[in-house]
């Protein structure tokens, strides 16, 4: 999956696509991550989601890890451009996560944002299982994606919106994936549960927040 020639005018097709929507469901929980102290944003793009959590988070320290050089440039470009105390508590490098090296302390946020649809399922539970090694006991986890509606009529839709999606990812940038897989399951396998939920578009877009099992029991 290459983004390079999609990332110029990424911003300008989300908004043509579905307006505010998909950063609406990006920041659901800005809110109730604003205490982290060490994050990391995978596949954050262009650095929006990035961008915000910088500002209503003035302790956070954020590793961004993005596939695509062009995004990753965009993004530092957009951070660069808030001043030199935002830029210098990020540290941005282009590459598959897999192949990151976390900070050894780990993290206490993990932000997983129209991310995990780009992975086959056997690709989805490594990708999950680094993550969760990176997390630190007290971790939370950010996620937003698209998910097929489970009524039988929004199954048709949604189901439709979905086969388009990947139909132009995989015309534009290479993507050799065509259907969702179970993130929820992968998460939950994990050891994270869902803390929150909010859906939007009919239930097609979701975001949740996640804790890990053993803090959500400690909270109950």
């Amino acid at each position: 999956m290459n983004c390079d020639t999609l990332a110029p005018h990424y911003q300008s097709l989300e908004h043509l696509s579905f307006g505010s929507r998909l950063e609406r469901s990006r920041i659901a929980f800005l809110g109730e991550v604003a205490t982290a102290q060490r994050a990391i944003v995978c596949g954050g793009g262009d650095g929006r989601f990035l961008a915000r959590l910088l500002r209503v988070n003035p302790h956070v320290v954020v590793d961004f890890v993005e596939l695509s050089a062009a995004m990753l440039e965009i993004a530092q470009r957009r951070v660069r451009g808030m001043g030199l105390e935002f830029y210098a508590r990020t540290r941005f490098w282009a590459g598959d996560l897999r192949a990151f090296e976390p900070r050894p302390e780990g993290y206490d946020l993990i932000v997983t944002n129209f991310f995990l649809d780009c992975f086959s399922e056997q690709e989805l539970l490594s990708v999950v299982m680094y993550l969760s090694r990176c997390a630190a006991r007290d971790a939370r986890w950010v996620l937003s994606d698209f998910q097929e509606v489970p009524s039988a009529f929004g199954r048709l839709w949604s189901g439709a919106v979905i086969r388009g999606l990947y139909a132009a990812f995989r015309c534009t940038t290479g993507l050799c994936v065509d259907r969702l897989p179970d993130y929820h399951a992968a998460l939950a396998g994990a050891g994270f549960a869902p803390r929150w939920v909010e859906t939007a578009l009919g239930g097609l877009l979701h975001s949740s927040l996640w804790v890990s099992i053993d803090d959500n029991d400690a909270r109950s």
